[in-house]
């Protein structure tokens, strides 16, 4: 079987061992069972106790929401109700979040407790305290109000606070506990008196009905109008050089600044200003989301991410991973950036041996199928693997975390000044990821002679991700189109075939020379 499945992934055999056996994996993996069915909103009395400590007992409802009656000692307290089971809406993990809401017979919320979820941010990174502070929010609030992340002083919103690093997480939240409040209160005509909805039909929305809101992501792609601006003229900047590469890198001085200081924007501008960081859950996220109810609703909510997930998707197919890697990836322009301050200071740096170098690179390979097969039985699990990316150490939570996040994403950072951009070539799950779609890349534009490293290993030594093959090939999926090997291709001071061109004629520019001056 194992066999049939070998020659049934096309190209398979053209792969290297590592890659070979991670894709055969993650097939296997693909067949197995994933995790059985949620409780499907079914609640028992302790869970109803978080949101009504006075709660005696529950019935359940078998009107148009699915809800308990909730009634303590001196009679009936109000509804509560899953939010899986209303409003159930897919979040980070590809998931939804399962909540208990209790909702009295006033229309208020009593209050809102998390049963059950899988996001990876309030596992590590998110504390207890600034979670029980946000939930705390809604108690009070009404059933007709639109509750909204961020919305303060917007008309027809009732704002609240989110959590610094977790948008999508707390906005998705928002809106499940929002629609399930607003289905429930319908469903039963809450407040008490309120005329429910009639069987088959639907209740027209009210001036505050949650059910007439725009989506959540259209206004944080409104919030965000000018990083989303400045993100989409930047990308456009990186289609212009990479289509015009050629021209670009006969122009040494031009591109080297023109380099730097798109590494300093990715940096500081994407990185720590937007955030705009992408990670390996965001790839486990989304095949999840794929098996347990996809909604361009959860993608869409976090605008910076998607848009570079848009252009990543766009040109790892054409030109492959090493344009994300090599330009947009903020951990990797910082890391690029030191290594270069390094060289100015005048460190030289260490290169690991080949050998020792093209066995390192199966490790990322490694942690990518520990966190596939972690994901498989939890989101929560895979996320506290996924720390060996320092991103949200580092721009996310800006280094604001326990000692041993911070020494480390400061170490991986450190060590490229010593062996430039180590963390990409032998840890980070998320270029390994991305390497497998670059087997399907439509150009290929970085050119080679046939002198290089036949005996020309100029190209090789200067490679800062050692993706040359000592017999010249470029490694496609190692390679991170940094374009460096393009400028000395047309460098007529170092690439050999150049030089001796050059030398030539310099000669023959010589000897005219003298034929002039003798005959005059």
């Amino acid at each position: 079987m194992i066999m049939a499945v070998m020659r049934s992934l096309g190209g398979i055999n053209k792969m290297n061992m590592p890659a070979r056996y991670l894709l055969l994996l993650l097939y296997l993996l693909g067949q197995l069972a994933w995790p059985g069915p949620a409780r499907g909103g079914e609640l028992t009395l302790a869970d109803v106790r978080q949101v009504f400590p006075t709660a005696q007992s529950i019935s359940p409802l078998n009107g148009r929401a699915p809800a308990y009656m909730v009634r303590g000692a001196g009679g009936q307290l109000g509804y509560a109700f899953s939010t899986e089971a209303v409003a159930p809406i897919s979040a980070y993990s590809g998931k939804p979040i399962d909540t208990v809401v209790g909702l009295g017979e006033d229309g208020l919320i009593r209050g809102v407790h998390i049963l059950h979820h899988e996001e990876p941010i309030l596992v590590i990174g998110i504390s207890d305290r600034d979670l029980q502070a946000f939930i705390d929010q809604f108690e009070g609030k009404k059933s007709t109000d639109r509750i909204r992340v961020g919305a303060r002083g917007r008309e027809g919103y009732v704002g609240i606070d989110g959590i610094t690093g977790a948008t999508i997480t707390t906005m998705v939240l928002t809106s499940s506990v929002n629609k399930s409040v607003t289905s429930v209160a319908q469903a039963y005509g809450i407040p008490r008196g309120a005329a429910p909805a009639m069987p088959g039909m639907e209740t027209p929305a009210a001036d505050g009905d949650a059910t007439a809101e725009e989506p959540a992501w259209m206004l944080l792609w409104e919030e965000r109008a000018f990083e989303l601006i400045v993100v989409s003229l930047a990308l456009l900047l990186l289609m212009f050089i990479l289509f015009f590469q050629d021209w670009l890198v006969k122009r040494t001085v031009l591109f080297h600044r023109l380099r730097v200081g798109y590494l300093l924007f990715t940096v500081f501008f994407l990185g720590f200003y937007c955030a705009g960081q992408l990670s390996v859950i965001n790839l486990l996220a989304f095949f999840h989301s794929l098996t347990s109810g996809f909604s361009w609703d959860t993608l869409l909510i976090e605008p910076v991410i998607f848009l570079l997930w848009a252009f990543v998707a766009v040109s790892i197919l054409l030109w492959g991973r090493g344009v994300y890697c090599g330009w947009l990836c903020p951990f990797g322009a910082a890391q690029d950036l030191i290594s270069k301050l390094a060289q100015r200071l005048g460190f030289e740096g260490y290169r690991l041996p080949q050998m020792v170098h093209e066995r390192l690179w199966a490790i990322k390979y490694f942690i990518l199928i520990a966190l596939v097969g972690l994901s498989l039985d939890s989101m929560v699990n895979a996320a506290r693997l996924a720390e060996v990316e320092p991103f949200k150490t580092t721009f996310v939570l800006r280094f604001m975390r326990e000692p041993v996040f911070v020494a480390y994403a400061v170490a991986m950072l450190a060590v490229s000044a010593i062996n430039s951009k180590f963390y990409c070539k032998y840890v980070c799950p998320l270029g390994a990821g991305l390497s497998f779609i670059t087997r399907f890349r439509i150009f290929d534009w970085l050119r080679r002679r046939r002198e290089c490293g036949k005996p020309c290993q100029a190209c090789a030594h200067q490679c800062q991700i050692a993706a040359i093959k000592p017999t010249g090939e470029i490694i496609d999926n190692e390679c991170h189109y940094c374009l460096e090997c393009q400028v000395n291709y047309w460098d007529e001071q170092l690439c050999p075939p150049l030089v001796e061109k050059r030398k030539k004629r310099e000669t023959r520019e010589r000897k005219r020379q003298e034929v002039i001056a003798s005959d005059t």
